[in-house]
């Protein structure tokens, strides 16, 4: 299906560690499985899944910032046998082999993907998302953590069935 009709105009803003360090807790990673972060940024999630579990992971990006800043930060980290950075849009991603699914986009995005995610996500496969949940998916977890800066987040933790 041809998704590329829907607009994302979500901004670009890196996820706090701590909240990452949470979500990746959620998750459980497992070594062997492959990572999936649709809008990876500066790659930071992937990265420190990386750093959690012998991971394979792939990221998805466009923003040209952002993908020069994934580059280097995978390059330093010495990472690029293990991930892959993508410069193409989100709703044509092949996710159909992902074990673990990464995002961080606004509601309305996270409702265009949603459909998505049904249909291409293998059974099992595990969704962390933070502050914004996917419209139609009961989540298994929600978790709320208060940030060193104060700031009160939720993170929610989806599986497919």
């Amino acid at each position: 299906m041809n998704y590329s009709f829907i607009p994302n105009d979500d901004p670009y803003f890196p996820t706090p560690i701590e909240v990452v360090q949470h979500k990746l807790d959620l998750l459980e990673l497992k070594n062997g499985e492959t990572v999936f972060d649709l809008g990876c940024g500066d790659a930071r999630q992937l990265i420190m899944a990386c750093a959690m579990a012998d991971v394979n992971c792939i990221g998805y990006e466009i923003l040209p910032e952002a993908i020069r800043d994934a580059k280097i930060k995978i390059e330093e980290a010495k990472l690029s046998d293990r991930i892959k950075i993508r410069t193409e849009d989100i709703y044509q991603a092949d996710i159909s082999n992902a074990d673990v699914l990464i995002l961080y986009f606004s509601r309305s995005v996270l409702g265009a993907l949603s459909l998505k995610l049904e249909k291409e996500l293998p059974v099992g496969a595990r969704i962390a998302t933070h502050q914004f949940d996917i419209p139609g998916w009961k989540e298994e977890t929600k978790k709320e953590i208060m940030q060193k800066n104060g700031a009160l987040e939720t993170i929610y933790l989806y599986r497919k069935i």
